[in-house]
């Protein structure tokens, strides 16, 4: 006698269940709720303009000008990491330092009066402070070839963070510091 089996059909695997489902369906929707709303505040009308965009942009725009003269002159300066010894460095970087005082005295010329005018004359000292270490750096090549360009500290950030970070926000591009040395 053969043994006759009854054969169940196949099933299909049990589903999560309907909360697990439901749970990760509102998961989902967060998180595109939370990435449109991030998008929305970095590109869309919810933008707020950095705290140091100054209200008038006359200033930008001539500082602009000013700058890009400056550095202009100075890539026309032998290049100074190509020098041949410490000594020609140094004079390189003090030509480049001239002309970089020049145009922030220019710079100056043209500070604001109106509320612009204190956030100018802070991105003007710190250009000074730059300064500053830029003839430290000239002078003390003159007598260590091995000396390095030390930056003054505001903030507990390099005082160029916040030069170029002015520079970027009021799109003077040319007013960043430079990297001639």
């Amino acid at each position: 006698m053969t043994d006759q089996r009854t054969v169940d059909p196949p099933t299909s695997p049990p589903h999560g269940s309907t909360t697990g489902r439901v749970l990760v369906r509102v998961a989902v929707v967060l998180m595109v709720v939370m990435w449109a709303y991030v998008l929305y505040l970095a590109f869309g009308a919810g933008r707020q303009a950095p705290p140091d965009r100054l209200a008038d942009p006359t200033f930008a725009t001539e500082a602009q000008v000013i700058c890009r003269a400056a550095h202009d002159d100075v890539d026309d300066l032998p290049a100074a990491i190509e020098a041949d010894d410490a000594g020609e460095r140094a004079e390189i970087v003090a030509q480049a330092n001239e002309r970089f005082a020049a145009m922030v005295d220019d710079l100056e010329a043209i500070e604001p009066d109106d509320e612009d005018g204190a956030i100018v004359a802070e991105w003007i000292a710190d250009w000074r402070a730059y300064l500053g270490d830029r003839v430290a750096y000239a002078d003390a090549l003159r007598t260590d070839p091995d000396a390095e360009l030390l930056v003054t500290a505001k903030d507990r950030e390099q005082i160029t963070e916040f030069i170029d970070g002015f520079s970027a926000d009021n799109r003077m591009i040319a007013c960043a510091t430079p990297i001639d040395v």
